[in-house]
């Protein structure tokens, strides 16, 4: 697949107190036309979420097991075809556009590998921190690049810029802020 294009793509996902908030994730064009994307996400939902579904192998609350670091475990990533019926295929989609020709083929392998790197580190997956927005933003900001997500695109962790060598303070939510205790 020689790459001519990579896009930032952010879909609407739900609302937050009346204000739509965006997944981010990537999708590289070939010559072709044909697209492939990288996207991040939970390792697992939680408790609550998962009661009433069904998984191909019946009741999915009778096989959970809780994640060690947390309700929704490590920050995933997954790659393969952009297409309907795909994880994230929404044609409606807002992008930027990233880079074309050979740098979107050079910035696409380095993503790539940066986001499989990301993943390795098991970082806790946070909905509103660092989660999946701020995995595909951190995973650009270590090719270098620093973009920023569609205009008008609320994406909930796109901002958040990661410091090993900040202090961490314990947190809880209330409602939808976290409080440092």
């Amino acid at each position: 697949m020689s790459i001519t294009r990579l896009d930032l793509m952010a879909s609407a996902a739900g609302a937050i107190g009346g204000v739509m908030w965006h997944h981010l994730y990537l999708v590289a064009t070939d010559g072709s036309g044909k697209q492939s994307y990288v996207r991040a996400g939970p390792e697992c939902l939680p408790f609550e979420r998962l009661v009433g579904r069904k998984t191909q192998y019946g009741d999915a609350v009778e096989d959970y097991e809780p994640s060690p670091e947390g309700p929704y475990g490590v920050i995933a990533v997954s790659s393969g075809h952009y297409e309907p019926g795909g994880p994230d295929f929404d044609p409606a989609a807002a992008n930027v556009t990233l880079a074309s020709g050979e740098a979107a083929a050079r910035l696409w392998e380095s993503v790539q590998k940066a986001a499989t790197a990301l993943a390795g580190e098991r970082i806790a997956y946070d909905p509103v921190g660092k989660g999946a927005n701020w995995a595909i933003m951190e995973a650009l900001r270590r090719c270098g690049v620093e973009a920023a997500p569609p205009p008008k695109r609320w994406a909930p962790g796109a901002g958040l810029v990661a410091d090993p060598a900040a202090p961490s303070a314990p947190t809880r939510r209330v409602g939808q802020a976290a409080m440092v205790a």
